[in-house]
């Protein structure tokens, strides 16, 4: 009984994560988590280099965009550039 529960608490769930993924409402929160991944790659890269030894790469002292700083960069990088379907 438990199983089924679980998969009807999963079911909707995925659902909805597919249609944030499709519309693109989950962009911000997908762009957080690849900076993490790129700034874990990079420390990993670097070696045992930690804030406390005061190492000053570009990953650790670049901070994330908020979100309103990210929606606006979308806006630009979209609207910048000419667009035509002809």
């Amino acid at each position: 009984m438990t199983i089924v529960r679980a998969l009807v608490l999963r079911v909707p769930r995925n659902i909805w994560s597919w249609i944030r993924q499709v519309s693109g409402d989950s962009a911000y929160e997908n762009y957080l988590l690849s900076t993490r991944r790129v700034a874990r790659a990079e420390m990993v890269r670097a070696g045992s280099c930690t804030m406390e030894a005061g190492c000053s790469t570009h990953v650790t002292s670049a901070l994330p965009l908020t979100r309103e700083e990210f929606y606006l960069h979308a806006l630009r990088r979209r609207y910048s550039t000419v667009s035509r379907c002809c």
